[in-house]
């Protein structure tokens, strides 16, 4: 069985081990995995399957087309890449904060992201409007709650384990960035508001991210389609690349 692992070619470098980690498992499941670059989809015959870690929804459709199985699906693929696509496909079913694409008669302070960032970046505090932001951002409230969130990562569409971060001395609580990090219990009304989300949008692998109110309940701020796992393999002993590929080997049916 062949899967075609999907990355754009500026993020291989800097995720090679956990490349290598998917090769490696992939061996012990009989799964050959080879790397592909997001550049070069067109190229060669079909796989059996494709992991899509790219963030580029074009491969995704392409596959598709061809009736070769994605993971995630172009869907996924296609929304959790655009924070503005996603805040208008969740903002009348679960709780978010006000966001609207860039313009300056927005109340400040406020923060402003950059729509197809990633991982903490293009993230911006402003107080007044002297940043030369346009329609490829998006501008939204402050969080009740600054410098915490928490990671819900999902596997086969079910929660798998859930990481709060903090931060001290940044809104921003990104691991990457800083942030400390530690396994977090969901009460029961919390894993309703996530499976609300799963139930309109099925996510193979991938994490969500929550914001806190001042009441300490959930508010949907955005949903990790290539999610990283260094968080959850440093608090826990989840191969999670085995059970990745366990999980898509079931869903091909494979015995």
């Amino acid at each position: 069985m062949i899967g075609y692992l999907y990355y754009d070619p500026v993020d291989v470098e800097r995720n090679q081990s956990f490349i290598n980690w998917f090769i490696e498992e992939g061996k012990i499941l009989e799964m050959d995995i080879l790397l592909k670059t997001s550049d070069a989809y067109h190229s060669g015959s079909l796989p059996d399957f494709v992991i899509n870690r790219s963030r580029e929804p074009e491969i995704s459709r392409f596959y598709a087309e061809n009736n070769v199985p994605v993971f995630n699906s172009l869907e996924v693929t296609q929304i959790t890449n655009d924070k503005w696509a996603t805040y208008l496909h969740f903002k009348d079913h679960v709780k978010m904060l006000q966001t609207e694409v860039y313009h300056k008669d927005f109340k400040l302070p406020a923060i402003v992201k950059h729509r197809f960032g990633h991982g903490g970046t293009d993230v911006h505090w402003i107080n007044d409007f002297d940043h030369s932001f346009d329609h490829q951002y998006i501008i939204q409230d402050i969080a009740p709650v600054i410098g915490k969130d928490l990671r819900v990562y999902i596997l086969g569409n079910q929660i798998l384990d859930c990481v709060l971060r903090t931060s001290d001395s940044d809104f921003k609580s990104n691991y990457s960035l800083g942030g400390q990090i530690q396994r977090y219990e969901l009460s029961k009304a919390e894993k309703d508001v996530v499976y609300s989300i799963l139930e309109i949008m099925p996510i193979d692998y991938g994490g969500i991210d929550f914001l806190f109110d001042e009441n300490q309940q959930l508010i949907l701020n955005e949903i990790e389609d290539a999610v990283g796992a260094r968080m959850l393999y440093n608090l826990s002993n989840y191969n999670i690349v085995s059970l990745y590929l366990s999980y898509i080997r079931e869903r091909l049916n494979v015995n």
